[in-house]
């Protein structure tokens, strides 16, 4: 179960026995909600890695240092992370968190590449 479809499915099924159980019980809705997106993500991660494999090779052939990637996959790392988190803390009820949530996330992205921010504006300086 790794394809498309199969992901589509178990996202449908996951959000309809959910959707049963919100009137009943929301805690163990939520639960349910959360179980499934850990599911899809461990799903799709063999796809990240693919994605991560051809950065990498497409990084090796202009001659870039994969050093220099790491701040980009770091970044996206975080933006999964936030974007799952938040939208959970929003299913909860939590606004004001999941707002949080998204401030901090933005502000580590930042934290993550400032490296690479300051490394390019060195580059741009020498040119100048």
């Amino acid at each position: 179960m790794s394809g498309a479809p199969a992901l589509t499915a178990l996202a449908a099924a996951g959000a309809l026995c959910a959707l049963t159980l919100r009137g009943r019980t929301p805690e163990l809705a939520l639960v349910l909600s959360m179980v499934t997106a850990a599911l899809l993500v461990w799903k799709s991660w063999s796809a990240l890695v693919t994605v991560i494999d051809l950065m990498d090779m497409l990084a090796a052939q202009a001659g870039l240092e994969k050093e220099l990637l790491e701040p980009v996959y770091r970044t996206l790392g975080i933006s999964i992370l936030v974007r799952l988190s938040s939208q959970i803390c929003r299913d909860a009820g939590m606004g004001s968190i999941s707002a949080a949530v998204e401030l901090a996330g933005g502000l580590a992205a930042l934290a993550v590449v400032s490296p690479l921010i300051r490394e390019v504006m060195e580059l741009v300086g020498s040119m100048l």
